[in-house]
Order: C-alpha cells, then structure tokens, then sequence
C-alpha cells in the first residue's frame, strides 16, 4: 500500500498524511490477534469494538474532512485507504461504508452548523450513519420511493418505511431520502434524522452478512424532524445523492479489494501447508495456482482503478466511470478470489473456523448492494458506450 501512495503522490504532505494513516491503522491490528477477525465473524462484540475504537482513537476517521471542523485534511481517498486496510485485516461492514458517504453531501451541501453537529462527531467515532434509502416497492429505483416528510411549521413530519437498513440500531443518525411537497419528476430531499426518535420502529431482517452488523426494516410513523433536518435545498437530493454515489462505490471497492487480499493470504498460507499426495504441498498444483493468479492480478486492477479514480474525484473530475468499473471489477475479483479461497481449502473451507465462507457472503452481498452490478453495467453501457437507456 505504501508503494502505491508513493506512486500517486510523489512527495509532499499528502503523500505523509496518508502514509501516516497506513501506519496508524497497521498500528492498531500489531495490538490484536492476528486472527481476530475470525472471532469477531463468529459473534466476539466485544473484540470488534475494542478494534474500531482504537481506528478512531488513532484519529483516521477525520481524514477527508478540513482542519476547520476538526478533521485531518486530505480528501476522500483517505477514507477508502482505511477502508481498504481494515477490510484486509477482516473489518468489514455497512457502517463503514455509509458514515463516509452520508458525510460527503452534507459536507458539501450542508450548512457550517450541520457539519459541526453531523459530521464532526463521526472523526472520533462517536457518532455514526445508517442510510435509509431503500423501500420494499423501489429497490433500485429510488425515484419510487413513497416515504414523504411534510412541512408543519417549523417541523418536518415523516411517514414511511425503509428496508435493508444496516445497523439502524447501532447507528446515531439516518441519512434518509424522502418526498416532500414538491410534487415533480425526480424531487427528493435529503433529512438527518436521529435514528431513536419517537415513532421509528425497527424489525431485525433475517440477514446475516457483515461482522456484528444486522439488517431491518424501519417504519416512520409521524416522526417529528427539527426544521434543519434538511439537507440543501429541498428537491435537490436526488441531485446530491447521485453525485454522492461515486464516493459509495469508491467505498465498496475499496472493501471488495482488501477482503480479496485476506481471502489470498489465508489460502496461500494453507496451501502451502497441506500436503495430501506425496511431497508436494497442494499449492505446487497449477490448478490452485492459476485460478490464484487470474483473482490477483484482477483485484490489483480493480485497485488501481480504483485509488486512481479516487484521485481525479479529490481532484473535481468526473470519476463515475471509475467509480462504477472499480465496483464492477472489484466485487467481481473479489467473489472469484473467495470462491476459490473455499474450494482449495476443500471440507475447512465450509468450517465458519477458517472464516473462508465468511468473506465469500460479503464479497457477494457486495456484488448486490448498495447497487447492483447489472445497473453498473447499465451505466457503463449507456453513458460510457453510448448505447440507448435500456430500463
């Protein structure tokens, strides 16, 4: 990873700013079991928030955010290169995906005050995001949504509901897209919302994924929002959801890349070892090699593509292209590197001990959600190609 800041960033602070954060998260996990991350899939809470509050004890968390508001500087590439090294060492969640992501419209549509009060109290991990998107009649069509916030004075009134909400019990704060009274094509507005406000409930889904981390559905019944609840203008959020996006598969790809890692190292470390006909080791056998090489090799593409593409968002380019190719390809190294990480362990690799099947769910829950790797190809194909809108 060193070698990789080194080489976007030739010299100067930025380069030690994020070769300092590489250094800090390593820092944490030397103070940790090695295999902690195996613990904490098989339900040690304990071990997991020891973990996370040591990452933000470190201070990473405020990279990407201005001095100003208590941050470290940088631009989001920090929070994917955290993102990346914790998912290497088995950290894994939504939670790491949504707070960089809710901090970056607010950040950059909100007001000083809903910075202070939103996004500065996520450096120190004290405060943290869900996103409330999603909705059971939507999915991805998040221009069907039907949950709507009313203006009522000085106070917004919410009904609705959300589906496949990632630690809505854990999380402070939702970062929830509504309708309001502008009743045109595409008006959304974007709300901040306390996620233990009278009149949420929250139903825990059947979905095991991510480490210590559930899914639910939450209701909305007559929730009172404060008047600056709003972020931006209201009508806008589509807007500003759409450009946030590029930072939310940023984020995915970074998580996609650095399990692919941990998945290759667990099984070059078995395969080396296992020793089944006469001397050689199973992972002297080409076909365990290759399919190793092909998963490699695709997850350092996915990776440059991805710590480029980051760079020309800082930047103020236009990185949808990468942003949606580094998810793609990423996800997709990612479930193959875990496949295979499965079938070359043989009967260990079914064992929740070798954790193995663990990375495999995320790599491909990852693959589905946040979006869906078949709207990124639509992507690709109508504004990168040029081909006709096919939905």
């Amino acid at each position: 990873m060193q070698d990789l800041i080194k080489n976007l960033f030739p010299s100067g602070e930025t380069q030690d700013l994020y070769l300092g954060a590489i250094e800090a998260v390593e820092g944490v996990f030397k103070k940790h079991p090695k295999d902690a991350w195996k613990q904490i899939y098989k339900g040690d809470s304990g071990l997991s928030e020891a973990i996370e509050n040591d990452i933000s004890a470190s201070g990473v968390l405020g990279l990407g955010l201005s001095e100003e508001f208590g941050g470290m500087g940088g631009g989001f590439l920090g929070s994917t290169l955290v993102g990346d090294l914790m998912a290497q060492h088995g950290l894994t969640s939504f939670k790491s995906l949504g707070t960089p992501f809710c901090r970056r419209p607010i950040i950059e549509h909100g007001t000083e005050e809903q910075i202070r009060k939103y996004v500065t109290p996520t450096i120190t991990g004290e405060k943290g995001f869900c996103i409330c998107a999603t909705e059971p009649d939507a999915g991805t069509n998040t221009f069907r949504i039907t949950t709507k916030a009313v203006k009522t004075g000085n106070k917004w009134i919410l009904n609705g509901q959300k589906i496949f909400i990632s630690g809505a019990t854990t999380a402070d704060y939702g970062f929830l897209i509504a309708k309001t009274a502008i009743d045109t094509p595409g008006a959304l507005s974007i709300f901040v919302i306390d996620m233990n406000s009278p009149g949420i409930v929250k139903q825990k889904q059947n979905i095991d994924v991510f480490t210590n981390e559930n899914q639910y559905s939450v209701f909305f019944d007559d929730v009172e929002l404060p008047e600056d609840a709003l972020i931006g203008d209201e009508g806008k959020g589509a807007r500003y959801m759409f450009a946030g996006l590029n930072a939310e598969r940023f984020i995915v790809s970074a998580i996609c890349v650095g399990i692919s890692d941990l998945a290759l190292e667990c099984t070059k470390e078995y395969v080396n070892q296992r020793v089944i006909f006469g001397d050689k080791p199973t992972g002297s056998y080409q076909a365990v090699q290759h399919p190793l090489a092909q998963s490699k090799a695709n997850t350092d593409a996915a990776r440059l593509m991805l710590y480029y593409g980051v760079k020309l968002y800082d930047e103020g380019i236009d990185a949808g292209v990468y942003a949606n190719s580094a998810k793609l390809l990423s996800s997709q190294a990612a479930a193959a590197m875990c496949t295979d990480a499965i079938q070359f362990h043989g009967g260990s690799g079914m064992d929740s001990d070798t954790g193995m099947l663990a990375l495999w769910k995320v790599a491909k829950t990852l693959s589905i959600a946040p979006v869906n790797n078949e709207m990124v190809l639509n992507y690709i194909s109508e504004h990168v190609i040029g081909l006709p809108k096919s939905y």
